[in-house]
Parts: C-alpha cells; sequence; structure tokens
C-alpha cells in the first residue's frame, strides 16, 4: 500500500483483511520517514474500503514537534462522522475539537478547546471554521 500522502516515496506496512490485493476490512497500517527536521511516523488502526480508511478508527501522526491523533469515522480516507481530535504541541496539550467531521474538516456541531490561549468554541464549524 502506499502512503502517498504522507510522503510521496516511501511505503508502509499493512497487516490485516485485503480484498483484490487492496485493504479491505480490519487492518493496521504503519509508516515511518527520516526528514530534514526529524523522524515521522504514522499509525492506522481500523476499517478499510478497497485500499480507503473508511470506518471507525484511530489515526496517529508523530511529526518532530507535533503528535495529532484521531479517534472516529472515516469516509472515502478522510475523517468522517463523529470524531475526537487531539494535537500536541512539543509535549504539551495544544487544542481538542470533539463534534462532527465531514470530508476531512471540522463539519457540523462541535466544540474546540483552546489550551493555550485558554478559549472554548461550541458550536458549528464550517469547513474547519467556527461559525457559532
Amino acid at each position: 500500500m502506499k502512503d502517498s500522502w504522507f510522503h510521496p516515496d516511501r511505503t508502509g506496512t499493512y497487516k490485516g483483511e485485503m480484498k483484490n490485493g487492496l485493504a479491505h476490512g480490519k487492518g493496521i497500517y504503519t509508516s515511518s520517514h527520516r526528514g530534514k527536521t526529524g523522524k515521522y511516523k504514522y499509525f492506522y488502526k481500523g476499517s478499510f474500503v478497497n485500499g480507503l480508511k473508511h470506518g471507525k478508527a484511530l489515526q496517529i501522526f508523530h511529526l518532530p514537534t507535533y503528535f495529532i491523533k484521531y479517534q472516529g469515522g472515516f469516509k472515502n480516507d478522510l475523517a468522517d462522522g463523529r470524531g475526537v481530535l487531539t494535537m500536541i504541541y512539543k509535549g504539551k496539550l495544544e487544542q481538542k475539537y470533539i463534534g462532527e467531521f465531514k470530508k476531512g474538516y471540522r463539519e457540523g456541531k462541535g466544540k474546540l478547546i483552546d489550551y493555550f490561549q485558554k478559549t472554548t468554541k461550541k458550536g458549528r464549524f464550517v469547513k474547519g471554521g467556527f461559525k457559532k
């Protein structure tokens, strides 16, 4: 399985169910590479349909300064449905979003807690932005 969105010249490791040579069903996908600023790691555990993330899952990006965790629904390879997105910057909790996603964006009802700015936004989100 090619990991082109994470790094175009790297492939990862997939362990799980397959159909017609593609991830299909439950599985775990991991990848990593070393860049100019450090090591990048990716982890996904959940469901796939025809090689795309689809269904309930846990996804983690571990970047040199960020740790990003998403737990929730996926559709056609993107966050979709209810989920929780947690962002940690240099070891400190930065933001947490609990709510609805659509096509990879915070979209619909949700709550965004910004621990650095000490603010909470609760209401409607559109394409990632807060709309009250």
